[in-house]
C-alpha cells in the first residue's frame, strides 16, 4: 500500500479524523488476515467498512455533500478508488443485515450481486450460485442469458435450499442452452457428445444442482448384442441413475422405446439402496403433444428436452411468436 496522501479538506471535516482511524483500525484487523483465511473475511471485513461510512454519514446527514467528501477523504488517505468505496458502501446497503451474508460468496461474487436491485432475483442468484458451485464469470453469465427469468417463465423457480429430496419433473429442464459449445449448424450426434465431453464442467452446471457425470457410450449387453447409452449421471438427491440419450434430429416415438429398454436393464441391476433410473432424452426439437402420446404412463420415468447451440436473436423470437399466434388464431 503507498503512503497515505494527505488531503487539504481532511482537517475541514467535522468527526472526520475518528472516523479515518476507525476505518485504518478495521482494514489492518480485518484484510490482514485475509491472505490466510478464506474470503468470507474480505466481505465481512467491507462490511464492517461499509457500515461505519453509513454510520458517519447519518451522523451529518443535514450535509448533503458530506457523504461525498467522506468518500474523497478516504480515497486518498487509504489509497482506495472511490469506486471501490462506494461499491462497498452499496454492499452495506444491499445487505444490511452481517448475518444475511453467505460464506460461500466471495467478494468478487458480491460485487456482481449488489448490482441486482430485485430481491427476489438477487436471492435467486445468490442460491443457484452456491448449489451450483458457479464461478463469477458464470455468474455473470447466467445473469446475461437471463437464468433467473427463464426458470421463472418455466414455473419451476425456488429460491430457498431443498429440505427435502425434489420431485424428478423439478430436476428437468425443457430446454438447455448450450451455447457455449463450439458447433456447426449440421453436426452429427458423434459431434455432440464430443464437444459434451470437453465442456463437461459447464454441461454439469447447466444440468443443475446434484448431477455427477459417471460416463459416456456406457455398454448395455442385451440378448447377446451390444447397446450404448450416450450418457450416464448420477443424481445425490434423487439417488438413481440418470441415462441421458443425445439426438440431432426432431423427436420421434421410437426414441422412447430404446430409452426404456435401456432403463429396464439398469432397472434390473440396480444397487440396493438406489431408486429407479430415469431417462432423458435431449433432441433438437419436440413437439408437445406427439412427446405426450409418445411418453403415455411413463411420464415420471422418461423426460424429453431441446438443446440449443446458440441464443436467438429478438428477431428469430418474434417471428416464433408470431407463428404461435397465427397457429392459435387458426385453431380458434
Amino acid at each position: 500500500m503507498k503512503k497515505s496522501v494527505k488531503n487539504k479538506h481532511t482537517n475541514k471535516l467535522e468527526g472526520y479524523n475518528h472516523l479515518l482511524k476507525d476505518v485504518q483500525s478495521i482494514l489492518q484487523n480485518g484484510l490482514g488476515r485475509v491472505y490466510k483465511a478464506v474470503d468470507n473475511i474480505k466481505v465481512q471485513t467491507y462490511w464492517q467498512v461499509g457500515e461505519r461510512i453509513v454510520r458517519e454519514e447519518l451522523r451529518y446527514k443535514e450535509r448533503a455533500d458530506y457523504g461525498e467528501k467522506i468518500i474523497i477523504n478516504l480515497s486518498n488517505d487509504l489509497n482506495f478508488l472511490k469506486r471501490d468505496l462506494y461499491r462497498i458502501v452499496q454492499f452495506y446497503r444491499t445487505y444490511p443485515i452481517m448475518t444475511s451474508l453467505m460464506s460461500q460468496l466471495s467478494w468478487t461474487h458480491y460485487t456482481v450481486l449488489i448490482s441486482i436491485e430485485n430481491k427476489d432475483k438477487r436471492e435467486f442468484y445468490e442460491i443457484y450460485t452456491i448449489q451450483n458451485s458457479w464461478s463469477v464469470r458464470e455468474l455473470k453469465r447466467r445473469i446475461k442469458n437471463k437464468e433467473y427469468e427463464k426458470i421463472r417463465k418455466s414455473g419451476k423457480l425456488t429460491i430457498k435450499f431443498p429440505t427435502k429430496i425434489p420431485h424428478s419433473k423439478d430436476v428437468f429442464k425443457d430446454v438447455y442452452h448450450w451455447d457455449f459449445l463450439d458447433l456447426e449448424e449440421n453436426h452429427s450426434e458423434k459431434q455432440l457428445e464430443d464437444a459434451l465431453l470437453k465442456s463437461i464442467r459447464q454441461i454439469l452446471l447447466e444440468f443443475g444442482h446434484g448431477f455427477a457425470f459417471m460416463g459416456n457410450q456406457q455398454k448395455i449387453l442385451i440378448a447377446n448384442q451390444w447397446h450404448k447409452a450416450d450418457l450416464v449421471f448420477y443424481h445425490r438427491f434423487l439417488k438413481c441413475i440418470i441415462l441421458v440419450e443425445l439426438k440431432t434430429e426432431k423427436f420421434k416415438s421410437e426414441f422412447v422405446g430404446q430409452t426404456n429398454k435401456y432403463l429396464t436393464y439398469f432397472r434390473e441391476n440396480k444397487l440396493e439402496y438406489e431408486r429407479d433410473p430415469i431417462g432423458l432424452i435431449i433432441c433438437k426439437e419436440k413437439s408437445r403433444e406427439e412427446v405426450h402420446y409418445a411418453i403415455g404412463k411413463l411420464k415420471e420415468d422418461i423426460f424429453v428436452a431441446e438443446y440449443k447451440t446458440y441464443l436467438p436473436s429478438e428477431e428469430d423470437i418474434r417471428k416464433k411468436i408470431k407463428k404461435i399466434h397465427e397457429k392459435h388464431v387458426l385453431r380458434t
